[in-house]
């Protein structure tokens, strides 16, 4: 399973996952229709409407969700953090203990 963070400019920080690779390109196909695309060699560079994180399995994602020095959860970054713990503790790979 591969975890997405995403923290944008203008919205709450969010998180996501998707199955395998092909999963994590069609949903962000979805989400922001044509910056596939413009990833191209190129290709015009695509607006930094957000900033993302992937891990690529369970593992990374716990690490850093454990790893509370990390600077994208520090400033409003807490809710990143927190977005990502709900969807680990959703996918049963962190126990809701608190």
């Amino acid at each position: 399973m591969i975890f997405v963070i995403e923290v944008p400019d203008q919205a709450e920080p969010s998180a996501w996952f998707a199955f395998d690779v092909d999963d994590l390109l069609g949903k962000i196909e979805c989400r922001a229709p044509g910056l596939l695309a413009q990833q191209e060699p190129g290709a015009a560079a695509a607006p930094a409407a957000a900033r993302c994180r992937i891990f690529w399995n369970e593992a990374e994602a716990t690490a850093a969700f454990e790893r509370e020095g990390d600077p994208l959860w520090q400033g409003r970054g807490w809710r990143a953090r927190q977005a990502l713990r709900e969807q680990l503790v959703a996918l049963d790979v962190l126990a809701d203990d608190l």
